[in-house]
């Protein structure tokens, strides 16, 4: 059999719960009192008039760079922190892991408010927002990565001449880069929930105030659509981010296969 009919089937047997998840939500909402449940058929339809008016894909075009930015952020400052900490600087990553350990284990859910005095509510606030929540995922990972490196290998490179600049391109950061691709997938998976709790709390834009307002002013079919638009959102975003990290690191499942 064909690798095209292989994944059409595999589609088709994925399908299925979903295509019964939407049934019994039909039927369900009918047996319900009115105005608890909306069906999937006017929550459907809903939200293809919120999409052809440009309403939602504003919305979520604000969320997203809202994300964008956070998301660079935190990149920019944990990924080179995290790799010196984890090679070059490893004393000072013991001293300052168990504080880095404690602003993890702060409820990002819980220092919204505190943002909010600190930078208002606007687009400000929500950056924050997201750079605090990815930044731990994405500098603990960079930094086991770092720390999980061959020494063999790193004095190999050395011994062949290489320099600070090559011993970080051609052996550290490869060997770290699967660290840290689950470090940007937390993170990815985080900052998504995180700019959408900060626009529900407080906003005038975005998609979590867009799915507030509906919920203020009673709008059942599209407050129901909303949160299944930010579902499929999060979904696709989370395949994106499977399809980075296949694409990158595509060498070291030759490695595994061999």
């Amino acid at each position: 059999m064909s690798t095209f009919w292989l994944n059409l089937r595999k589609i088709g047997f994925g399908s299925i719960p979903i295509i019964l998840f939407f049934i019994f939500w039909e039927v369900g909402a009918g047996m319900v009192p009115k105005g608890v449940i909306s069906p999937p058929s006017e929550v459907i339809k809903i939200l293809w008039t919120a999409a052809t008016s440009d309403v939602l894909f504003k919305q979520t075009a604000v969320s997203l760079g809202r994300v964008g930015m956070g998301f660079v952020l935190s990149i920019l400052v944990a990924l080179p922190l995290g790799f010196l900490l984890g090679t070059f600087f490893q004393p000072a990553e013991k001293l300052l892991l168990p504080f880095f350990r404690m602003c993890e284990k702060l409820n990002p859910f819980a220092i919204i408010p505190i943002f909010m005095i600190f930078f208002g509510i606007g687009t400000a606030e929500k950056v924050a927002v997201v750079f605090w929540a990815t930044l731990w995922p994405l500098l603990f990972n960079t930094m086991a990565g770092a720390r999980a490196v061959d020494y063999s290998l790193i004095r190999a490179a050395r011994s062949m001449g290489a320099t600070r600049r090559e011993l970080f391109l051609k052996v550290i950061l490869p060997y770290a880069l699967p660290n840290i691709f689950i470090g940007v997938e937390i993170a990815a998976q985080l900052s998504f929930f995180m700019i959408i709790a900060s626009e529900v709390i407080g906003a005038s834009t975005g998609l979590g105030w867009y799915y507030i307002s509906a919920t203020t002013k009673y709008q059942l079919p599209l407050m129901y659509g909303i949160i299944l638009y930010i579902t499929v959102l999060s979904i696709l975003i989370n395949l994106a981010f499977g399809r980075l990290k296949k694409h990158f690191l595509v060498w070291k499942e030759a490695v595994q296969i061999h």
